[in-house]
């Protein structure tokens, strides 16, 4: 196991634990994680992270959840709809999406100081309330990373 490994099981057992102490009981959700450069590279992901984006779409993500100027909600990544970047702390920002024709499938991504994280997160009988729940539960995610060094 990679230092980055180790990385993204810290990141998404804070995210997952957070989710399930406070979403409903009825929307459990599976959390997928992957950590790379502000580049589009890719560091370390989680076994079952199944997202296909290519490294033009994640460096792009990486501007957009920095909130610099893109073209990410005309040509967001393929397969998916971007909803918006919304401020999460005073260090980062939260890009948020959806996969197109799965309501489930939640896209939320984050940039630190020094890495872009990313979640996909499959929730059961998804509503606005799980999908808050979800970014919430994100937000703690790379805050514990953050504050732990990430």
């Amino acid at each position: 196991m990679s230092e980055w490994d180790s990385w993204v099981a810290f990141v998404q057992g804070h995210a997952a634990n957070d989710y399930y102490n406070n979403a409903p009981g009825d929307s459990p959700a599976t959390w997928h994680i992957q950590i790379g450069g502000h580049d589009g590279s890719v560091y370390a992901k989680s076994a079952d992270f199944d997202g296909t984006f290519d490294q033009t779409e994640m460096a792009k993500m990486s501007k957009a959840s920095n909130g610099d100027e893109t073209d990410i909600f005309t040509t967001p990544p393929k397969g998916y709809t971007i909803v918006r970047v919304v401020p999460a702390s005073s260090e980062f920002n939260v890009l948020t999406g959806k996969k197109k024709g799965d309501a489930g499938r939640l896209l939320y991504v984050a940039r630190c100081s020094t890495t872009m994280v990313t979640a996909l997160v499959d929730v059961t009988n998804c509503s606005r309330g799980c999908e808050s729940k979800a970014m919430d539960a994100f937000s703690v995610g790379i805050t514990e990373g953050i504050n732990a060094g990430i």
